[in-house]
């Protein structure tokens, strides 16, 4: 019998080759500032840009309860119109002084061009005179950058009292130099996302040789009405289930632990039976690979033997088909991003600051889905605000838990008590990777 991972797999690969970036039912804003389904007003007949997607299996699905949401419901099957935030157009967008604003045909993500920015702030923005109704829908952008590194990607959607949500992708030198679709992390979400009048964006870093291409801005239905938290552990460590295991059971969480299979049963990692013991409990594994070893900068054919491997031996040991993946260190390539799909449905990277461990709810780039590790419990409360306000995807990280690890028991109690409490109110879920919708 084919398992769900296998079908989710088949569907997201059949949604790349049809569509040349994977993604459907999704859609990007109108050129004159209304959006098919929501309030605005503005005309929706305008041409969709060359090469876009607008048909998807979830709008041919037989599904009668998906067909009876409407289109500002989350999980909607229609889709909001598709239109000039492909960068076909860039009329619509202008540059910030001392920037340069030039469309670029030979750096393309979809359709026939992007947009290429350089210098002094890097920032372009574009106003909607008709406000449009962003509530529910989550935000994707493609994005290539050649400096400066390290850096990070700033969205900033102003509603028409002038308040701004901002969104915010970190970015280094050991993620893809190639082009990458991300799901940035909800930095605040004080907008009224009901009432959005203006979009700008910029790139962190001093200097005047900032370089960088965005293309294909996409929108789609929230997955979820509230804000969701996935609780995950890397490493194996004994503490994990010494330690963490039992807190969470106290507190009915659930959590993923990332497993590389060659070194379960070493004598400071977790083993078969206590591996097996925390699925059992409602636990799910992912992989981090075969041996926990960094994939970037490997060979193509090293990195498909060891994600492979990796998968078979969780496998084998009747832990599951994990879904997804915990790149080592967080490090990721080009060729690590292209194989990722064929092994697993979801790939995590991770960010030390706190605020780039958000995402979306509705996972556009699945190769790359946030996480950061809070060093302390505040730290953690900060941004179940905004995974609650946004209905995002909050991915805490930790790898042990002792005197001389992470973070003590007493900081690690303290978070999960702030999870459990926002559980119990109704502002979150508990989540895993099986769980999100690509």
């Amino acid at each position: 019998m084919t398992d769900r991972s296998d079908t989710r797999r088949r569907a997201f690969l059949a949604g790349v080759a049809a569509t040349g970036v994977g993604l459907a039912g999704c859609s990007s804003l109108n050129p004159d500032g209304g959006s098919d389904g929501n309030s605005g007003g503005g005309t929706t007949s305008t041409p969709t840009p060359t090469g876009t997607a607008t048909d998807s299996p979830t709008d041919t699905k037989d599904d009668s309860n998906q067909q009876s949401k409407q289109p500002g419901d989350p999980g909607s099957p229609k889709p909001m119109n598709t239109e000039a935030a492909s960068f076909e157009n860039l009329e619509y967008w202008t540059a910030h002084s001392g920037v340069k604003l030039n469309a670029d045909t030979n750096t393309v993500y979809q359709g026939t061009q992007s947009a290429r920015i350089e210098g002094r702030s890097g920032s372009i923005q574009r106003e909607f005179p008709v406000p449009v109704d962003l509530s529910n829908r989550d935000l994707s952008i493609a994005m290539k950058i050649e400096g400066p590194l390290p850096t990070a990607l700033r969205i900033y959607l102003f509603d028409t009292g002038n308040n701004a949500t901002e969104l915010i992708q970190g970015y280094h030198n050991q993620l893809p130099g190639d082009w990458v679709r991300i799901n940035p992390s909800i930095n605040n979400a004080n907008a009224d996302m009901s009432s959005i009048s203006r979009m700008l964006i910029t790139l962190d870093g001093g200097g005047e040789n900032k370089k960088y291409w965005v293309d294909d801005i996409r929108f789609h239905d929230k997955t979820t009405n509230k804000g969701q938290v996935m609780l995950t552990f890397d490493y194996m460590t004994r503490s994990i289930y010494e330690i963490v295991f039992p807190e969470m059971q106290k507190r009915n969480l659930k959590g993923t632990v990332a497993v590389a299979g060659d070194r379960v049963g070493n004598a400071d990692r977790l083993d078969k039976s206590e591996l097996k013991e925390m699925k059992n409990a409602g636990w799910e594994i992912a992989s981090m690979t075969n041996d926990f070893g960094v994939l970037a900068g490997q060979s193509k054919d090293i990195q498909r033997q060891r994600l492979e491997r990796g998968k078979k031996l969780i496998k084998d040991m009747g832990l599951g088909d994990p879904a997804g993946l915990m790149y080592p260190k967080g490090f990721a390539d080009d060729n690590t991003v292209e194989l990722v799909p064929e092994f697993h449905d979801v790939a995590f990277t991770s960010f030390n600051a706190s605020e780039m461990g958000l995402s979306q709810s509705a996972i556009m780039g699945p190769t790359l889905v946030n996480r950061s590790r809070p060093s302390t419990a505040e730290a953690l409360k900060n941004q179940l605000g905004p995974a609650t306000d946004y209905n995002g995807l909050y991915v805490p990280q930790q790898n042990s838990i002792g005197p001389d690890s992470d973070n003590n028991r007493q900081v690690l109690q303290d978070m999960l008590d702030a999870v459990q409490q926002r559980k119990k109110q109704g502002d979150i879920e508990i989540v895993q990777p099986s769980d999100i919708v690509l």
